[in-house]
């Protein structure tokens, strides 16, 4: 086994991390050990100890990922979508990324997700009654404010002097939380991340429905009426707004069954730091919800690697690598 380059071990994984993709010279490796190694000195806790990130995580793939968006060079504010399968480590890197960007590249960032924008459960029990019954469940195209969101990426790239609240949504209790407890942007920032599991996907043909993927449609949808009626949403204003940004990350799994395991995980360690242990989902309860994000899931497995900036690869629980850059 080779020896890492930067930290002269053979046990970090880092020799699978390939500089050259990334195109960072030597002055930026040094960088990059030289932020680390601050990093570490401080012992700072930059997320909840929930996300439990190895620390080779910040090396390999945080660090070198922060120096590339701050070097990027555009004419604006930079707007980065992070996309990938359910649990699959968005919302960890994005936090992450937020960290380093800020405290280390002096960039001010906003971030949210477009879990935030799913509509109320009142207004998906509507479509449930008026359109079909698994648009009860939330996130699906079709089931997300996508105007809200267009509306905060425009506050926010505003040059104006002003707050844009950024909505939030509670996945506990499966609704909008309240305005009143909407987080406040003052300003402008120089970087704006949002991560989505379906952020970046493109429609599918007209003529895509070939039966059930699954036993979610094999139940609830055999004729295709709810697939076709969630892709003629994704082709609409979705696209508008995948269209708003500059740059994009795609977080690659190795399969639909590692997405579900990732996405239990996800659950239980949700489920462990709640006060309430209300709302959260068993086993089969989340077998049952990730298979609504199959068919678009599986389908951006063909096409992401290629159209996006960067590439991280998920080989497992802990481990992360940088596969693409190009940008």
């Amino acid at each position: 086994m080779e020896t890492c380059s930067l930290c002269h071990t053979n046990i970090c994984g880092l020799q699978t991390f390939n500089f050259v993709t990334l195109k960072i010279n030597n002055y930026e490796k040094g960088r990059i050990e030289k932020i680390y190694n601050e990093f570490q000195s401080q012992k700072n806790e930059i997320v909840n100890k929930k996300f439990k990130i190895n620390p080779s995580y910040y090396k390999r793939v945080a660090i070198p990922l922060a120096l590339a968006l701050a070097g990027f060079k555009n004419n604006g504010i930079l707007k980065v979508f992070i996309s990938g399968g359910q649990g699959s480590g968005k919302t960890t890197l994005s936090i992450v990324l937020k960290y380093f960007l800020e405290n280390f590249f002096n960039k001010k960032v906003a971030i949210f997700s477009i879990d935030d924008l799913y509509l109320s459960k009142k207004n998906r029990l509507k479509l449930a009654k008026n359109i079909h019954p698994l648009l009860k469940t939330r996130g699906v195209p079709g089931t997300h404010d996508i105007e809200l969101g267009i509306k905060v990426v425009k506050s926010l790239i505003s040059k104006k002097n002003k707050k844009t609240l950024i909505p939030k949504f509670s996945k506990e209790k499966d609704d909008m939380v309240d305005k009143s407890y909407w987080k406040i942007f003052n300003g402008t920032p120089d970087i704006i991340i949002i991560e989505g599991w379906c952020m970046g996907a493109k429609p599918m043909r007209d003529d895509f429905w070939h039966g059930p993927i699954n036993s979610l449609e094999e139940s609830h949808d055999p004729n295709g009426f709810w697939s076709m009626w969630v892709n003629k949403k994704l082709a609409g204003n979705y696209q508008d707004f995948f269209n708003m940004f500059d740059l994009s990350v795609y977080v690659q799994s190795k399969n639909f069954k590692q997405i579900i395991k990732n996405r239990l995980m996800q659950e239980n360690i949700a489920k462990h730091f709640s006060h309430g242990r209300n709302g959260y989902m068993d086993e089969k309860e989340v077998l049952n919800f990730v298979m609504h994000f199959e068919r678009i899931t599986e389908n951006m497995k063909t096409y992401m690697p290629q159209k996006s900036n960067f590439v991280l690869k998920r080989s497992s629980k802990n481990y992360f690598s940088i596969i693409k850059s190009n940008f």
